[in-house]
């Protein structure tokens, strides 16, 4: 039903006299003349999730269709945003297995707690800056862009750092190394180059020295062999020229002699030994030496000499802040033109990176004097422990010939068979110990390394962040879908509209004394029609209206209520409507009913019930015309109309003056009930000046349409006019309809 809708004519409303009984008056809660609390306060609903139901109800169109909108612009901007990345990969093996030590010897198991503080350290290793900036100098990696943009802008050593992924997947002993990349193959490239140093600058260091030291144990056991060849073959010349090896003949000073003869030759064995150890060490110091000025000094020992040396540290903050101020300086200058400023920060950078360079310069000779100082105080001290072996050894050496001339008085062959016997012997043990020393790095060399790569990295083929896109995808597009949702409720919640006849009767404390269905236009003017469907639309709104005018019916004969105003807070919310039907209503119960149009400045019952506009309302106000001459019969049985006449000033003016006092004398002595149309209260205020010559008013409200505030602002004008009686009629769909009565019922009686 359409703002203030005309009401039907006399000819579509069914004529069959009705008799309207009110529900039981002990039900009733409330008090029958209806008044206003002052200054109630409504309740907008904001906590009530129903609130928001019937705002999206109002406007599900509009959310829809903004909805869908941000739907198709954001799930393609975030899917396009976040871009397709590939993710290359390689496994590689931590094994928790050591490697056996000996043929046949039975590996071990390295501890749970160890094995994980192994894992991290090789996870921290692979992630060290030493092997991310070997990578990073790999030339493959070199020519990359984004490597290239942060060598020039950043550091390539904290973005692959970042952008690094080091992880044991399912505690197992594979550590996967990946790398996410728009460019498939710059990912591959990427993460095979850390991997590479990794496995050359922590994994394959270990495994050269070991060969070095493999190398130095090979050559002392070809040098005892060699030794123990010697010996037993002097034992056998010796053997063979004597006939025995017997020793019987050696008394107890002769055993004494010798036994104290074996010990120097010991002494001298082992002498011997550690001189071939020492010289070993010796010789890879001094090579070590000689390579000082070849080998670059690395990048963290370098840092660490910058850091802890004032004026390297100071030119490093100084370059800085003055690449800083030519960066800034370059920015604020347009492109093209030429700034003194540009050209000074030029010259003092280029000035300040020289000073650097060269402090740089000085620090990688200071360390390498350094590491040459730390070298040779190795090889002195090398040096000297070779020289007090040597002196041991000449020291033995000497009592040993001693030794042997004395024991010559007692039988040298025999002497040098047991000394012999006995030099082969420690000899044996001495050569025993080296070859186990050399199997066992042979077979740690040769056994699988602690660390290996299961799985280089590939070009991948498939992107890896699908299912995460479409999820971003998902969960923007829902957002942005709900988004409007929710904008536009809290929006329309803020307007605080009527949803339910309960938003009037509790929130604003206003009784409401029945619903109006809300007929479509469509129905409303073909209620006349036999078809089934409009007599239904037709019953419904003549039930509906009867028991609104069973329960005036009512309040007339406690009260002696006749004269009933019809108004609204605004227009638009079918108070002509409301006030025609009333009537008619009234009027088919048997009660003379005058329906009055006191809207002057829009009239419409002229129209509705073909009846001449003029003389009318304002002419009586103008007193221009009798009361009498104003009343019309119309098509209904009981029921008169009044129009509203030409309004103007001066009729207004009278309005306002009190002039309607003796319209309203009139009426209430010819007519049972008096049925006032006015027009909206918060325009203007005509209706005011008419509330009070009346006894109750009934306000119309439009579920969807009508305001609480401006209800109550209503209902407040209305209680400071001295109108006490104050009653409200929901007009809405079907679904208020028998909602909330107030305590009453209505029943309709053909």
């Amino acid at each position: 039903m359409a703002n203030d809708n005309l009401p039907l004519p006399s000819d579509q409303i069914d004529s069959r006299p009705t008799t309207m009984v009110p529900a039981n008056p002990a039900e009733c809660n409330g008090d029958w003349n209806g008044a206003v609390a002052p200054s109630a306060t409504f309740d907008p609903g904001i906590n009530n999730l129903s609130a928001y139901f019937h705002a999206l109800r109002r406007h599900w169109v509009m959310v829809l269709g903004i909805g869908l909108a941000c739907v198709a612009i954001a799930g393609p901007a975030v899917w396009f945003g976040i871009g397709t990345k590939y993710t290359a990969t390689s496994l590689l093996r931590v094994s928790m297995e050591e490697p056996s030590l000996l043929p046949g010897s039975n590996s071990g198991w390295i501890s749970r707690d160890r094995f994980e503080i192994t894992k991290g350290t090789q996870q921290q290793m692979i992630l060290s800056p030493f092997v991310l900036m070997r990578a990073a100098g790999k030339p493959e990696v070199r020519s990359i862009p984004v490597i290239q943009y942060e060598t020039k802008f950043g550091d390539p050593v904290e973005w692959l750092k970042d952008w690094l992924s080091v992880s044991f997947p399912g505690r197992a002993e594979v550590m996967s190394v990946s790398l996410s990349r728009q460019n498939p193959k710059e990912a591959q490239t990427l993460v095979r180059a850390v991997v590479d140093a990794y496995m050359t600058e922590v994994v394959n260091a270990e495994s050269i020295k070991k060969r070095d030291r493999l190398s130095k144990l090979e050559d002392v056991c070809v040098g005892k062999e060699r030794e123990m060849r010697a010996k037993r073959q002097e034992l056998k010349n010796l053997v063979a020229d004597n006939g025995s090896s017997d020793a019987e003949i050696l008394n107890v000073r002769q055993k004494l002699i010798l036994e104290e003869l074996s010990l120097y030759r010991n002494e001298a064995a082992k002498a011997q030994f550690e001189m071939s150890r020492v010289q070993g060490e010796l010789a890879s110091q001094r090579a070590l030496l000689k390579n000082v000025d070849e080998a670059e000094v690395p990048a963290i020992e370098l840092d660490s000499l910058v850091q802890t040396d004032p004026q390297a540290r100071q030119l490093s903050i100084e370059l800085g802040w003055k690449k800083m101020d030519q960066v800034y300086t370059s920015q604020a200058v347009k492109a093209g033109a030429k700034s003194n400023y540009v050209t000074r920060f030029g010259d003092e950078v280029s000035m300040l990176q020289q000073q650097y360079d060269a402090r740089l310069k000085e620090l990688e000779a200071k360390a390498r004097q350094k590491q040459r100082s730390v070298i040779g105080q190795e090889i002195l001290r090398l040096d000297a422990l070779l020289g007090s072996f040597q002196q041991q050894k000449e020291e033995s050496a000497k009592e040993i010939a001693k030794m042997r001339d004395t024991a010559v008085k007692f039988g040298v062959t025999s002497v040098d068979v047991e000394m012999l016997r006995a030099d082969l012997k420690n000899m044996e043990l001495l050569a025993t110990n080296v070859n186990t020393e050399r199997e066992k790095l042979k077979i740690e060399i040769s056994s699988t390394p602690s660390v290996t790569v299961i799985e280089s990295a590939e070009e991948p083929l498939t992107p890896s962040n699908t299912v995460l896109r479409i999820a971003m995808v998902v969960m923007v597009s829902l957002v942005g879908f709900c988004c409007p949702a929710v904008v536009v409720a809290l929006w329309d919640v803020r307007n605080q509209r009527i949803n339910t006849a309960d938003d009037v009767s509790k929130g604003l404390r206003l009784p409401v004394i029945g619903s109006m269905p809300l007929i479509p236009p469509r129905i409303i003017r073909r209620l006349e029609s036999p078809l089934p469907r409009y007599r239904a639309w037709h019953l419904r709104l003549t039930e509906s209206v009867d028991g609104i005018a069973a329960r005036v019916l009512h309040k007339a004969e406690m009260e002696q209520s006749r004269v009933i105003m019809v108004s609204s807070a605004n227009g638009g919310e079918g108070k002509t409507t409301l006030a025609t039907q009333l009537a008619l209503s009234l009027a088919r119960g048997g009660r003379r009913t005058v329906l009055v149009d006191f809207d002057l400045r829009r009239p419409a019952f002229d129209e509705v019930f073909g009846v001449p506009l003029s003389p009318g309302v304002s002419e009586a106000l103008r007193l221009e015309n009798e009361v009498a001459e104003l009343v019309h019969a119309t098509a209904t049985d009981n029921l008169s109309v009044v129009a509203a006449g030409r309004w103007d000033r001066q009729a207004l003016a009278a309005l306002s003056n009190g002039g309607a006092a003796v319209l309203f004398k009139h009426f209430r002595e010819n007519f049972d009930f008096v049925v006032v149309d006015t027009s909206p209260l918060l325009p203007v205020a005509d209706a005011r000046f008419v509330g009070q010559f009346v006894d109750t008013v009934v306000l119309s409200v439009f579920r969807d349409i009508s305001q609480a505030p401006k209800i109550q602002a209503a209902c407040d004008i209305l209680a400071a006019f001295g109108v006490h009686s104050v009653e409200a009629v929901v007009t809405g769909p079907s679904s208020l309809y028998g909602k909330h009565m107030d305590g009453y019922e209505s029943t309709v009686t053909a």
